[in-house]
């Protein structure tokens, strides 16, 4: 290998390096997101477990009578 090649071998082993550091960036900020996406879910899902504590933006689901089912049912 003269010196033209190494020294283009070098450049493009520099390239690789920075590509794979940005990939490496990328993946750890979606693991970062990923964490965080699971951590918000958790605590919206605890606290919907708790007796009387509805989330911000969430509305309870509507509850439904025993007589409206039994409406339902009569034909069959």
């Amino acid at each position: 290998m003269n010196a033209t090649e190494w020294a283009e071998y070098q450049q493009r082993r520099a390239e690789v390096d920075d590509l794979t550091a940005v990939v490496a960036d990328e993946e750890a900020q979606m693991e970062r997101d990923l964490i965080a996406a699971h951590d918000e879910y958790e605590l919206g899902f605890s606290q919907e477990s708790q007796p009387g504590v509805t989330p911000a933006g969430r509305t309870p689901p509507p509850h439904r009578s025993p007589a409206s089912s039994r409406g339902r049912n009569r034909g069959r």
